[in-house]
Parts: structure tokens; C-alpha cells; sequence
């Protein structure tokens, strides 16, 4: 069966759909997680190795739709006001959720080789601001496609106080530092 292009180049943005899809993408990476650490518990490092690289390419199929999700949106102007603001509120929660994704997966495996002290208390804050950014924006993902008009703009309010702004800004700032510990403590395991 063949595409009409001029079909899809004039086929409405239903960013609601994709924040549906979007929602589903995460929980099935957030479900990763949860099997990475209860693999890595158990110490069953085979089982473990095999999980992070599902939940990595789970993390990078998120962001991949992320981004194709902020490419696809029309500027704000031609959507309806409580469009636009779910739209962005949608790629902001499902941008940060994506990234405490990628901080947990690296600061789960980082802790289960690492024997430094504050390394490993820097990466159980890492993981705990993470899990609380993941719960945050997967929740916006979730609410925003179910909400209209004078509901959208408190959902923003919500998502927007200094709180929430401030724990992104953490993890978003973390990230570096676990993926340089996670880096550096597979090397070691691999060396020795």
C-alpha cells in the first residue's frame, strides 16, 4: 500500500496519542529498572549485564520518541493554547523521565561494583532524585493527554514549582558524575 506524502505532511499533530505512547515506553523501561535491580540483589551478574543493556536501549527508544515528538510539534502559535501546553508539558515530563532513567540504570550498576563510601552515597541520592524525577514526569506524561483547558494550565503549575524545578536541575546535574563512576567502575571490573 503506498504513503500519500501530501497525507502525511497535512495529517493533524495528536500529541495526545503520542503522549499515550509515550507513557507505555516509560513504564516498560521503568519495569527494566525494577528487574535490573532485583537482579543485581540477587548478585546474579549474568542476568544483570543482560537487563542493563535492555533497560539502556529501552532508555534510548524513550528518547529517541522524545525527540521525535519535539521535532513533530508545530510551534506554539498554531496550536490551541491548552494543546501547546500539553504538548510541551508531555516532551518536558517524558524528557526528564527519560533522563532519571538513564541516571538509575548507571548508578544501579555503579553501585553494585563500587566499595568507595561517598561514591556510594552519591549514587543512592542520585538514584533516589531520579526515582522521584521518573515518578514526576511519567505522572505529567500520563495526566496531560486526559486533561483540558483550566486543568492543563494547573497540571504546568504543578510540574513547574521551585520543588519540582529544583529536583530536575539535580538529576540533570548528577548525570555526568554517575555516568563517569559507572564508566570508570566497569573498566576496574573488567581489568581485574
Amino acid at each position: 500500500m503506498a504513503v500519500d506524502l501530501h497525507d502525511l505532511q497535512h495529517s493533524p499533530y495528536d500529541w495526545r496519542q503520542k503522549a499515550v505512547q509515550l507513557g507505555f515506553e516509560l513504564e516498560r523501561a521503568h519495569s527494566t529498572m525494577e528487574d535490573l535491580g532485583a537482579a543485581l540483589e540477587k548478585g546474579d551478574q549474568d542476568s544483570a549485564r543482560h537487563i542493563a543493556k535492555s533497560a539502556h536501549e529501552a532508555v534510548g527508544s524513550v528518547g529517541y520518541a522524545v525527540k521525535a515528538l519535539r521535532t513533530e510539534q508545530p510551534p506554539a502559535q498554531q496550536l490551541d493554547k491548552p494543546d501547546a501546553i500539553g504538548s510541551t508539558l508531555t516532551i518536558g515530563g517524558s524528557g526528564v523521565a527519560t533522563i532519571a532513567l538513564d541516571v538509575m540504570v548507571s548508578a544501579m550498576i555503579a553501585l553494585a561494583a563500587t566499595d568507595d563510601r561517598d561514591e556510594t552515597d552519591f549514587l543512592i541520592g542520585a538514584c533516589l532524585d531520579a526515582e522521584t524525577a521518573y515518578e514526576v514526569g511519567a505522572a505529567v506524561v500520563q495526566a496531560a493527554p486526559r486533561r483540558e483547558a483550566p486543568e492543563m494550565v494547573d497540571l504546568r503549575r504543578a510540574y513547574d514549582t521551585e520543588g519540582s524545578v529544583a529536583l530536575r536541575k539535580r538529576v540533570i546535574a548528577a548525570r555526568s558524575r554517575v555516568h563517569e563512576i559507572s564508566d570508570r567502575v566497569k573498566g576496574d571490573t573488567r581489568a581485574s
